[in-house]
C-alpha cells in the first residue's frame, strides 16, 4: 500500500511540474494559430467543402 502511494505522489508531482511549465510558455491560442497556420475557421471551412465534395 506504501508503494502504490508514493507512486500516485510521484505521478501527482510529475504532473504539477509539467503543467506549470506547460502553462508558464503557453502564450495562448492566437500565437499557436499564427506560429502553426492552423485556425478554427478555415479549419471548419475546409471541412464543410469536403463534406460538400462527398
Amino acid at each position: 500500500m506504501l508503494i502504490l502511494g508514493s507512486a500516485v505522489c510521484v505521478l501527482a508531482a510529475m504532473y504539477v511540474v509539467c503543467y506549470t511549465f506547460f502553462m508558464a510558455n503557453w502564450e495562448g491560442w492566437e500565437s499557436w494559430h499564427a506560429r502553426t497556420g492552423l485556425d478554427a475557421d478555415r479549419a471548419e471551412e475546409e471541412r464543410s467543402k469536403r463534406r460538400g465534395l462527398k
